[in-house]
């Protein structure tokens, strides 16, 4: 880590603000980075700087303390907050707990207190980074944590349909794993690979790193679940402990993309499934999560993907098992144009090589027609239409191997160029529903991301990726603009009253409306009228 722990200051009094950080010694392990006077301003300072600390007044006008460290834990995970109190607001940070926020500054602030409370607190960053995020001892805390032969029971499980499954089940059951409880959700993670770093066994640790931090935050949240290695990626069986259970957890795997990300340097992808219940509909729902992680990168649906999220049901593909076909799929989502190629050649090769009757060309015919239809379905793409004909009975005109992988081979870079011309539609069309949903509502002052989300029926997370990736900015910086630029309308074509202005444009704080457009657009609404009007 830096030589330094970011801290970011927060309170509505200048003169704490200046007395607290003429107290933070650079001996101590932190430094200052930024101030704010108010949480709205804190919370752009956060994402700007990424600070390890923000030490924040529990009583501030507009946003308290306490719905700050809310905000924070929901939107930057890894940041830890503090709290600055006076004597009468203890039973007030008591609501503090549920957001794990354990360090306090009394007023009034004495050096002895400010290098009191750093030294605790740069012991316990110290601590928390040695823990978790030293691959080392991640490892380490891994192979003591689940036994090998519990993910060997749930790989076999799953690998095999009959044989061995009602052994499996027993012995999972023998060790205290049970599905028949409680109603679950399958969560499959991926590790993005580095190309530039093919060391195999280092990638290996690196999964072990993501899934011990992973499971720690379900730990740290109080989740019953199971996690083990499956095909190349880390499967977890969370159970259901509440009633808002999806969109708690929402939040969760949200975290556990960006402590990934933060402090082990890389990404993750989060496919989950519907709820089940019991071990019967166990190799469903890994379907269902293994399908819906698929289609991320196709659909542009962000780092965490619902199977339930997907526009519309689509029929089931059944499995590829067949070494060759798997390196087909992989290359057909993944790899380049001229993966594709070298994987089709070299299958042709052999198909060729191993076809002496034409009975074994019926098998390839109905694997590529699988291939095709299964890459479509994940696109959105109908095949037909773009084929112009029944690709099956194409297929079953060809008379030699050959040149029905030649074609398959120019039917699938073509369905890959229409798929990168047509694969923000869907993410794009979202949005502009969301924003629409925005424009007709901003004046309700109760309008969150959470309101507008459970209106279209998606994802906190998604939302907020997608605002981040298409617009550049964040869900409460363009409701703000959308308030701010109908009150600059209001202000030049109309001559209400100010505090009336603030209310038909989602303020019920005439004063914090007042600051808000005079940040926005650098004068007060007054002198933005009087300019208005004289010209």
């Amino acid at each position: 880590m830096d030589e330094f722990y970011k801290m970011i200051l927060v309170d509505d009094e200048d003169e704490v603000r200046g007395r607290i950080s003429s107290k933070i010694s650079h001996d101590s392990g932190f430094k200052v980075v930024a101030a704010a006077g108010n949480g709205y301003d804190a919370l752009e300072l956060i994402e700007k700087h990424n600070p390890h600390v923000v030490l924040t007044d529990i009583k501030m006008p507009f946003v308290d303390g306490i719905e700050l460290a809310r905000t924070i834990k929901r939107d930057f995970p890894t940041v830890r907050v503090a709290f600055i109190t006076g004597f009468d607001e203890f039973e007030y940070a008591r609501e503090a707990v549920e957001l794990h926020v354990t360090s306090y500054l009394t007023k009034p602030v004495t050096q002895n207190d400010i290098s009191n409370f750093l030294d605790k607190l740069k012991l316990e960053l110290d601590e928390e980074f040695k823990e978790k995020y030293n691959l080392d001892t991640l490892r380490q805390r891994y192979e003591q944590s689940l036994p090998l032969i519990i993910d060997n029971y749930f790989t076999s499980f799953l690998v095999f349909s009959q044989s061995g499954r009602n052994e499996d089940i027993e012995n999972l059951r023998h060790h205290g794993i049970s599905l028949d409880d409680r109603e679950y959700i399958m969560a499959f993670v991926q590790t993005e690979r580095d190309q530039n770093n093919p060391d195999v066994v280092e990638y290996e640790k690196l999964k072990l790193s993501v899934r011990s931090v992973i499971q720690s935050i379900l730990e740290r949240h109080g989740y019953t679940f199971y996690s083990f290695h499956f095909n190349n990626g880390i499967a977890l069986v969370i159970k259901e402990n509440s009633l808002n259970f999806l969109r708690k957890v929402d939040s969760v795997f949200y975290e556990m993309v960006k402590m990934v990300e933060q402090y082990l340097g890389v990404y993750i992808d989060i496919g989950v499934s519907k709820l089940h219940k019991g071990f019967s509909e166990l190799r469903t729902a890994y379907e269902e999560s293994s399908q819906a992680l698929g289609f991320s990168r196709f659909l542009n649906a962000g780092r965490i993907v619902y199977i339930d999220q997907l526009e519309k049901d689509r029929p089931k593909i059944l499995s590829l098992s067949d070494t060759d076909i798997n390196d087909i799929v992989y290359n057909v989502k993944f790899g380049s144009d001229r993966d594709i190629r070298n994987v089709m050649e070299s299958v042709k090769l052999n198909a060729l090589r191993d076809s002496k009757t034409v009975t074994n060309f019926r098998p390839y015919i109905i694997t590529m027609v699988n291939i095709l239809v299964n890459f479509c379905d994940s696109t959105g793409v109908d095949l037909d239409e773009v084929l112009e004909e029944d690709v099956l009975e194409k297929m079953t005109r060809f008379r030699n191997l050959e040149s029905m992988f030649d074609w398959v081979l120019s039917v699938i870079l073509k369905l890959r160029e229409l798929n990168l011309k047509n694969k923000m539609t869907n993410s794009q069309r979202m949005l502009d529903n969301a924003i629409n949903y925005m424009e007709k509502n901003f004046t309700d002052p109760k309008i969150s991301m959470e309101s507008v989300c459970d209106e279209m029926g998606i994802s906190v997370s998604y939302l907020s990726l997608l605002f981040k990736k298409e617009k550049q900015t964040t869900f409460v910086k363009y409701l703000t603009m959308i308030r701010l630029e109908r009150a600059k309308e209001l202000l030049g074509l109309t001559s209400e009253k100010i505090i009336d202005i603030a209310g038909k444009c989602g303020y019920n704080e005439v004063y914090y409306f007042s600051h808000s457009f005079k940040k926005y657009t650098g004068v007060s609404p007054k002198k933005y009228r009087e300019e208005v009007n004289s010209n």
